[in-house]
């Protein structure tokens, strides 16, 4: 029966280059880093993206691994920081989008520190300039959901029109502020987010 090869001595065979070291390792442990990784995450399709990219610098750095260190600490020390960056980045989309909601809402108890509040305001001018672009009939229409938080029904009844047309006005409205939103600001996802909850508020 042929011995299990160390881990030692598969990272010193992929140093070198050899293709075959790499997929034991891989199967070694790619299990057991989709498992790892989402435990935090919460999805493992997403730990699954983070295990193939971290495989995917192990090959890369291959040159400058060291046998005789764990291959098994280093993997997971990857993926604890990987993990611990997108949950400060998907915390740090959360609070903004929050902050961003309240002080859109005119929330007078929210006052944010001076920083924030200064990327806030360039976040709702971009929202006002994405709203001020839209057609006149569209942006009443939206700006009566929005401010007035009247009804498509009761908006219809108002302005003599259809609920069809008031829910396409909406629809139109949406997308026409993402698309503008996604071409101005290199901060999507916590925009999107509110943007896209909008028509429920």
């Amino acid at each position: 029966m042929r011995q299990r090869a160390t881990d030692s001595f598969l990272v010193q065979q992929l140093a070198i280059g050899d293709e075959n070291a790499f997929c034991e390792l891989y199967a070694r442990y790619w299990k057991k880093l989709c498992n790892f990784c989402s435990k935090f995450l919460e999805s493992y399709d997403l730990a699954e993206n983070y295990a193939q990219d971290i495989f995917l610098k192990v090959w890369e750095n291959r040159e400058f691994l060291d046998p005789e260190k764990s291959f098994s600490s280093f993997l997971y020390t990857i993926a604890r920081n990987k993990v611990l960056n997108y949950l400060k980045h998907v915390a740090r989309s959360e609070t903004l989008s929050r902050k961003f909601a309240q002080a859109y809402f005119g929330n007078p108890e929210y006052e944010p520190e001076s920083s924030e509040r200064l990327m806030e305001k360039d976040y709702l001018a971009l929202l006002q300039n994405a709203i001020l672009r839209l057609p006149p009939r569209q942006r009443q229409v939206f700006c009566m959901s929005r401010n007035d938080n009247l009804s498509h029904k009761e908006i219809a009844r108002q302005l003599g029109l259809s609920v069809y047309t008031v829910q396409e006005y909406m629809s139109d409205s949406l997308k026409s502020i993402k698309r503008y939103v996604s071409k101005h600001s290199d901060i999507i996802f916590p925009l999107l987010t509110l943007i896209t909850n909008l028509h429920c508020l």
